[in-house]
């Protein structure tokens, strides 16, 4: 690690100032759990690279994009930003994210996965660098399992849907354990719908197919599953949620729950002795398929704007290689650079290692990037307040076609 960061600020210093620049890099990590990280990651580079400190600024999640753009739009960037993965095509499109091929990143493409270099090529030029993405997996509770006499986590939809009811328990007319739930966690409808063969776009992600036979089929089962718990029971059983100690999992409030490679960290800081396994996804049949998982992350970007491109560039190429293997070993997340995902050999990373081919990452379609409030709606007004499923898909459908149609 250490050769590497020498190379890398002999790159860095060969085609930049040695006046002092400090860059400001933005990301969403500010709790007790991922801070300590990104600091690390962050102290490393400025210890190597004396002329050229970085800034760490905390942004919440849900304004990261927003003040981004503000900021890019006020000509007052960060340098570099940590941003979503699904998402960089459509800045890119906007002029919006710097062009990196301009800056020599086109050299790096083989030292990462190519699904995720991907995600951050708009017309044959690279906008971002890929830093890490997840997949997501059953999670378990093996001392519940012993108790309801389960012997093994279920692989289909079905032995999904009997577990969970064995696991159930009610006092009096309420829930006091919910044994599984396909909307809580982080599986929402749409990773339902992959995960059953389908998908809600057509190929490229240009026109809407959300009444497809897989998206009509997994939304009357997500209802089947919301009648039998009963839907006032579902949403008020959620609102009970916690972080940390209190997480519905830890806290034992669920059985089973569906969230990314990375919460084992989690379970390790929060809940170190608790007895869990985790398990692929199931699906209807029990076999896995490109679409079992999903996964999101986050990329590398460098905001049109910035005074000091060369410096970010050298900054972004260190955090999505040297960076990434540092954020790999302590979170558990999977990292876009290959030689990263070799450094670390825990059970829980090497089974997210070996699910990434069963995990679909994809990009937010271009024409409608705020598609998924209105079939977040279709999704609501059949499950909880008793629409047909088909109905609301194709509501949601005709709502979304018009988005795509005057943004052609």
């Amino acid at each position: 690690m250490k050769k590497t960061l020498v190379l890398l600020t002999a790159v860095l210093m060969g085609g930049a100032s040695a006046e002092q620049v400090t860059l400001d890099l933005w990301a969403h990590w500010g709790s007790e759990q991922r801070r300590p990280t990104i600091n690390r990651i962050v102290d490393t580079w400025n210890r190597k690279n004396p002329n050229v400190q970085v800034k760490y600024t905390f942004v919440p999640f849900d304004q990261l994009q927003t003040k981004t753009l503000a900021a890019v739009a006020a000509k007052n960037p960060p340098d570099v930003v940590v941003i979503d993965i699904r998402t960089t095509p459509l800045r890119a499109a906007k002029n919006q994210a710097s062009n990196l091929s301009k800056l020599g990143a086109d050299k790096l493409k083989s030292l990462f996965y190519p699904n995720l270099w991907s995600t951050a090529t708009y017309k044959g030029d690279q906008y971002a660098l890929p830093f890490v993405t997840d997949s997501r997996f059953l999670y378990y509770n093996k001392d519940l399992f012993k108790q309801a006499g389960i012997k093994k986590p279920p692989t289909t939809w079905d032995e999904l849907d009997a577990a969970a009811k064995k696991l159930d328990q009610k006092a009096g007319p309420a829930y006091s354990r919910i044994g599984f739930y396909p909307l809580y966690g982080s599986f929402g409808f749409e990773s339902w719908v992959a995960n059953a063969g389908g998908s809600m776009w057509d190929e490229d992600r240009t026109n809407p197919r959300f009444t497809g036979a897989a998206a009509v089929k997994t939304l009357s089962w997500i209802k089947a599953w919301t009648d039998r718990l009963g839907a006032r029971n579902v949403q008020a059983f959620k609102s009970s949620f916690g972080s940390g100690a209190q997480d519905p999992f830890i806290s034992g409030k669920v059985g089973m729950i569906i969230d990314i490679g990375g919460y084992a960290a989690t379970l390790k800081k929060y809940a170190p002795n608790m007895n869990y396994g985790m398990a692929r996804i199931p699906t209807p049949t029990g076999q896995p398929g490109p679409g079992t998982s999903s996964g999101g992350g986050f990329n590398l970007e460098i905001p049109v704007g910035t005074k000091h491109p060369k410096e970010a560039f050298a900054f972004a190429r260190y955090m999505a290689t040297e960076g990434a293997r540092i954020w790999a070993m302590e979170q558990n997340d999977f990292p876009g650079y290959k030689n990263a995902s070799l450094s670390v050999t825990s059970p829980a990373f090497r089974m997210m290692s070996a699910n990434m081919k069963y995990t679909e990452v994809t990009s937010a379609p271009r024409l409608a990037p705020s598609y998924s409030s209105l079939l977040d709606k279709a999704v609501e007004d059949a499950v909880y307040r008793g629409d047909d499923a088909r109905q609301a898909l194709e509501e949601a459908q005709g709502q979304v076609q018009k988005q795509v149609d005057n943004n052609k």
